[in-house]
C-alpha cells in the first residue's frame, strides 16, 4: 500500500497533466462539433448564395457580347457547377431555353419556345433553405429574363446525418483524445518526475548521483542548475563540517586549557601555602621561644631558604605566564649554540662537582643559529641542570652538538648516565608541576615547573624535542633548524 502511494505521489503531476490535456482534447472537439452543427449550414448557405450571385453576375457580363446560341454553354456550365436549375424567359413568360426542358417551337428570331405554363418555380415559395433569383439579360440578338434556383437541402441533410454520427464520431474522440493525452502527459512528465526522485535525493543529502537530462530547453537548465546546487552545496556542508570540526576541537582545546589553568592555579596555591605555613610554623615558634625555635639564627636561616625557593617558583610561574601571552615577541639574534653550550656548562660545574658528576662535552666550535638567546639558554639549562640533578653521585653527563647541513638542523644531546624514567613518567613529565619524586620534597626535586617551561620555548621557538631511556641512562634531544635571518 504504502509503495502504491508512493508511485501515485511521485506522478500526481503526471495524472493531473493527462487529466487537463484529455479535457483540452475533449472539448475542443465538442467544440468543433457543435461549431459544425449549428454554424455550418448558415455558413454553407451564405457560401452558396455568394458563390450563385458571383456566377450570375459573371454570365450577365459575358452575355452582353455573346448571342443567345453561343451564350448557352456559359448557361449549362453554370447549371452543372452549382447544381442549379436555370432557365431563359422572354417578356410574355414563356421559356425559351433551361438545360432540364425541352421546346416546341421557336420564335421570329430562331430562339425555341414552349407554351406559357405554370413556371417550375411558381411554387419555389414553399421551399425552405433555398435560393431564388430572377434577373434580366442582355443578349447580342435578344433581351431575356434569367432564372436560378437552388435548393440548400443537402446541407440540412448533412447536419442530420452529422447527429446521426455523433456517437462513432465521440467513441474516436475519446480513444485519440485520453491516448494521446497519456502519451503525451507521459512524455512531458517523466523528465519532470526523474528530475524530482534526484532533487529529493539532494534534499536527503545523498549528492551520490547526478541529473543528466538529454534536451537543450528548459528542463535542462534546470537539471545543470541543480546539478551546481548540489555541488555547491555539497562544498557548503563540506567546509561547513570541517569548520564545525575546527570549532569542537577549539572548544575541546579551550575546555582543556581552562582545566588546565584551573588545576595550575589550584597546584601553585598549594606549592605557596605549603612553605607559608611551615615558614608560620618556625616564625610563632621562634615569637614564643618554643623549644629548639629558641635558636633563631638556624631557624631564620631555614625560613630564607623557603623564600628563596618561593621566589624561584614565583619567577618560573612569571616566565611562563609570559610565553603564554599573545603580545609576547621574539628578540631574535644571530646566536653561537657552542659559546652557549659552553656557558651553561660553565655555570653548572660547582653544582656538579658537588654531586661527583662529570660532564663530557662534544661540540664543535662554530655552530650558529638565528633565535631567541635569552629563552634558548633559559631551556638548555634547564635540561642540563635536571640531568646533573637527577644523576646519581659518581654518574656522567654526555652533551654533544652535531650539525647536519643536509637536514638543515643542528641537534644538542644531553644524556645522564646510571638513571631510567617509567613510559607512563614521560608521558607526563612536561606536565605542569609534575614530578617524578611523589612526595615533592624540594631537597629531592624542584618545582616541577622545568621540563613544563623547556616545552613552553621550544614550542614557541619552532625547535622539536624529546625524552627517551637508553641502554645507559636518559637522554633528552633538541633539534634547533638552521633558519636564516
Amino acid at each position: 500500500m504504502n509503495k502504491i502511494l508512493k508511485i501515485t505521489k511521485m506522478n500526481r503531476i503526471t495524472y493531473k497533466l493527462f487529466w487537463i490535456t484529455s479535457l483540452i482534447l475533449l472539448a475542443f472537439a465538442l467544440v468543433m462539433y457543435l461549431t459544425l452543427y449549428f454554424f455550418l449550414p448558415t455558413f454553407y448557405e451564405q457560401y452558396k448564395t455568394d458563390q450563385l450571385q458571383t456566377g450570375i453576375e459573371e454570365i450577365i457580363d459575358k452575355s452582353k457580347d455573346l448571342t443567345f446560341q453561343n451564350a448557352i454553354p456559359l448557361l449549362d456550365k453554370y447549371s452543372q457547377k452549382n447544381n442549379a436549375i436555370i432557365y431563359l424567359q422572354d417578356q410574355e413568360g414563356r421559356i425559351i431555353y433551361s438545360p432540364t426542358f425541352s421546346f416546341t417551337g421557336s420564335n421570329s428570331k430562331g430562339v425555341a419556345v414552349t407554351p406559357a405554363t405554370k413556371g417550375p418555380l411558381e411554387n419555389s415559395d414553399n421551399l425552405s433553405n433555398s435560393y431564388n433569383a430572377t434577373i434580366p439579360i442582355q443578349f447580342l440578338n435578344v433581351n431575356l429574363t434569367l432564372v436560378v434556383f437552388a435548393t440548400f437541402q443537402p446541407i440540412n441533410e448533412a447536419s442530420q446525418v452529422l447527429a446521426l454520427f455523433l456517437p462513432y464520431i465521440s467513441i474516436i474522440v475519446i480513444v485519440i483524445g485520453l491516448g494521446s493525452a497519456y502519451l503525451y502527459s507521459r512524455f512531458i512528465t517523466k523528465p519532470l518526475i526523474y528530475i524530482n526522485q534526484e532533487a529529493q535525493k539532494m534534499a536527503n543529502l545523498d549528492f551520490s548521483e547526478k541529473i543528466e537530462v538529454r534536451s537543450n530547453d528548459e528542463l535542462a537548465e534546470l537539471s545543470n542548475s541543480l546539478n551546481d546546487m548540489s555541488v555547491n552545496l555539497q562544498h557548503t556542508m563540506h567546509d561547513l563540517k570541517k569548520a564545525n570540526q575546527q570549532l569542537k576541537s577549539d572548544i575541546e582545546k579551550e575546555r582543556k586549557i581552562e582545566q588546565k589553568r584551573r588545576e595550575f592555579f589550584s597546584i601553585v596555591a598549594h606549592e605557596l601555602k605549603t612553605p607559608l605555613t611551615v615558614m608560620k610554623g618556625y616564625l610563632e615558634g621562634m615569637i614564643y621561644n618554643i623549644g629548639p625555635y629558641q635558636n633563631r639564627d638556624q631557624y631564620l636561616k631555614k625560613n630564607h631558604q623557603i623564600i628563596e625557593s618561593m621566589e624561584q617558583l614565583v619567577r618560573e610561574i612569571l616566565s611562563m605566564s609570559k610565553l603564554e601571552q599573545h603580545t609576547f615577541k621574539l628578540q631574535l639574534e644571530e646566536v653561537n649554540l657552542s659559546e652557549l653550550i659552553n656557558t651553561i656548562t660553565k655555570d653548572l660545574e660547582f653544582f656538579a662537582s658537588q654531586k661527583n658528576i662529570q660532564m663530557i662535552k662534544q661540540i664543535g666550535s662554530h655552530h650558529l643559529v638565528y633565535t631567541d638567546r635569552v629563552l634558548l639558554e633559559k631551556a638548555c639549562k634547564n635540561i642540563v641542570h635536571n640531568a646533573i640533578m637527577y644523576s646519581p653521585h659518581g654518574e656522567k653527563v654526555y652533551i654533544n652538538l652535531t650539525e647536519d647541513s643536509k637536514q638543515q638542523h643542528i641537534q644538542i644531546k644531553v644524556i645522564n648516565t646510571g638513571i631510567k624514567i617509567k613510559e607512563e613518567d614521560i608521558q607526563q613529565i612536561f606536565e605542569p608541576f609534575y614530578r617524578i619524586e611523589k612526595s615533592r620534597n624540594r631537597n629531592t626535586g624542584g618545582s616541577g615547573l622545568g621540563l613544563y617551561i623547556v616545552k613552553q620555548v621550544f614550542e614557541t621557538l619552532s625547535i622539536t624535542y624529546s625524552l627517551n631511556n637508553t641502554i645507559h641512562g636518559v637522554q633528552f634531544l633538541v633539534t634547533i633548524p638552521l633558519s636564516t635571518k
